[in-house]
């Protein structure tokens, strides 16, 4: 039997392809992490109806998913089938999410509108340019073992993108947004800050004590809400959040009530109201010029080296038929909606677990940052790991880690935060291999299906990965939006007991839900490594007209 020569790829092209998803995930994670935060208790949108907004266009844009594959598929140019979306879209994708976390002065059903067009539009775009860059995976190389490797890169370089988002999107937010009195004045007297009204609308008020003889800062969020509804007939003060009233002209916020513990070794202290609808714009232009670069950086530097059979002719029914027929594409298409749920709804929750439950939303970054260090980190083993026991057996283990240590989370109480820190890690460590091998899984289940039926059709094959994640994406999305209006909440609101206890299973029962699904149903795939070392093989020879 002639032996197969392993492919000899350089680490600059890998780089260069990781890249692509870096920045995907600059939109991606700060959708996932942020979006339903900021149409809830930023843009004023309820979450029911953002919710129903991420069932109704992520439907829609799931199902463009594989049209887009087929679009792909049947693409020549110079450049390949594509790598070429990459240089059309870029910009057109970075205009698009700009506008999306733009926050124009509409009505509750214009904003409503406005959220629905542009999140369409944003969608819509990204699948142009994400099942390209997906289905380029299949074609870097012919083998699995390079295409794992690519893979690892991959989603190293994509938990660099989510590392970015959460060091520092909250930080460009109150940076870009700071110094504003568009809804309040705020100025110290006398150790008291007196707030005068401005405007209408809801503004993140944030207090700086310095102590005296600790040489230390204690900061303090206050969300501040102005409204003029008829329910707010009255200050309503509480915890980390301030109701006033229209027309309350000056408000005396004590500083006593702010540092109860602190208060007798305060030496001075400052306010900056930070306008969170100005931040989140500019934050979000930032990530998309350095999106547009990532883009273009990963077509020059990447060759699609993998080729359809000569002799294939393009028939759409038969590219549909071999894909229906493809079982191991059908269990990946079911996993990638398990995991994408339960992520998208533990995900989704935190910004309300720190800010409502913990008392603190400033944790919120360290702690997401804090996951995805320990994600990458075990990304990086994942060939290592992989070759060892094996990418099936690997992901099975993995989604039964996370299970066990996401309920776990569910126990801890709110001054507990060590131990959501530990948790976050443990879990983020477990779950980090199973992106990377279930996309590589993608490429097999491409190889899968020109082997049995001697036809490839990789974007169709690959667009089902971006397809799953979007289906989970938004039964996640819709569920995290929906669950919260189930729960009660109201944005910037001291919640009731029952919110703050479905927020905290959002973070734990919840989604152990899904992973425990994922975990049980990788039991019926078949495609394991063993196997498809003959599927390469055959496929080796059957390219260089061989035979055995």
């Amino acid at each position: 039997m002639q032996k197969i020569k392993e492919e000899k790829i350089s680490i600059k092209e890998k780089i260069g392809f990781g890249l692509g998803d870096t920045a995907s995930n600059l939109f991606f994670q700060t959708f996932m992490l942020f979006l339903l935060y900021f149409y809830t208790d930023v843009y004023g949108i309820s979450a029911g109806a953002a919710g129903t907004m991420f069932l109704v266009t992520r439907v829609w844009d799931s199902i463009n998913d594989p049209l887009m594959g087929i679009i792909a598929d049947r693409t020549k140019t110079k450049w390949g089938k594509f790598r070429p979306y990459l240089l059309w879209l870029a910009i057109p994708f970075g205009i698009i999410g700009v506008l999306t976390f733009t926050t124009p002065d509409f009505s509750v059903s214009g904003k409503i509108i406005y959220a629905y067009v542009t999140y369409t539009m944003m969608m819509m775009i990204y699948t142009g340019i994400n099942i390209p860059y997906s289905a380029l995976m299949g074609v870097v190389s012919s083998s699995p073992i390079q295409r794992t490797s690519f893979s690892q890169y991959r989603f190293v370089f994509a938990f660099i993108g989510a590392f970015i988002v959460q060091g520092i999107m909250l930080p460009m937010v109150n940076s870009f947004g700071s110094d504003d009195t568009s809804v309040i004045r705020s100025e110290v007297k006398n150790m008291n800050i007196m707030i005068t009204e401005k405007g209408t609308g809801t503004i993140k008020m944030e207090v700086k004590a310095n102590i005296e003889g600790e040489k230390q800062e204690k900061i303090k969020n206050i969300n501040v809400s102005v409204v003029n509804q008829e329910e707010y007939s009255k200050v309503d003060t509480g915890g980390n959040i301030i109701y006033l009233k229209k027309g309350f002209d000056t408000y005396n916020l004590s500083t006593r009530d702010l540092f109860p513990v602190e208060y007798s070794g305060i030496q001075s202290i400052s306010v900056n109201n930070i306008n969170e609808r100005k931040g989140f714009s500019l934050a979000m232009t930032i990530m998309a010029i350095m999106a547009v670069i990532m883009f273009l950086i990963t077509f020059l530097t990447t060759k699609e080296r993998v080729q359809p059979p000569p002799q294939q002719k393009i028939s759409l029914k038969n590219d549909i038929k071999d894909l229906l027929a493809n079982k191991p594409w059908w269990i990946l298409f079911a996993l990638g909606i398990f995991t994408l749920s339960h992520v998208s709804i533990r995900n989704g929750a935190i910004m309300y677990y720190f800010k409502y439950y913990v008392g603190s939303d400033a944790l919120a970054s360290t702690f997401m940052i804090s996951g995805t260090v320990a994600t990458i980190a075990s990304i990086m083993l994942t060939e290592y790991f992989s070759r060892i026991i094996g990418k099936k057996k690997l992901y099975v283990l993995s989604m039964s880690l996370t299970t066990i240590f996401v309920l776990l989370f569910g126990l801890l109480g709110q001054e507990d935060i060590y131990l959501m820190f530990i948790l976050q890690i443990l879990i983020s460590f477990a779950f980090g291999p199973t992106a990377p091998l279930v996309f590589a899984m993608y490429t097999d289940a491409a190889d899968y299906s020109e082997y049995i039926t001697g036809r490839r059709a990789t974007g169709l094959v690959m667009s089902a990965s971006t397809m799953a994640q979007k289906f989970g994406w938004t039964i996640g999305g819709a569920l995290a939006g929906w669950l919260l209006a189930f729960f009660g909440f109201k944005a910037n609101f001291i919640q009731q007991n029952e919110t703050l206890t479905g927020i905290r299973l959002m973070m734990s029962v919840i989604p152990a839900i899904g992973s425990l699904l994922g975990a049980l149903l990788m039991i019926f795939y078949k495609l394991d490594d063993n196997y498809m070392k003959t599927i390469e093989k055959e496929l080796v020879l059957r390219r260089n007209n061989t035979v055995i």
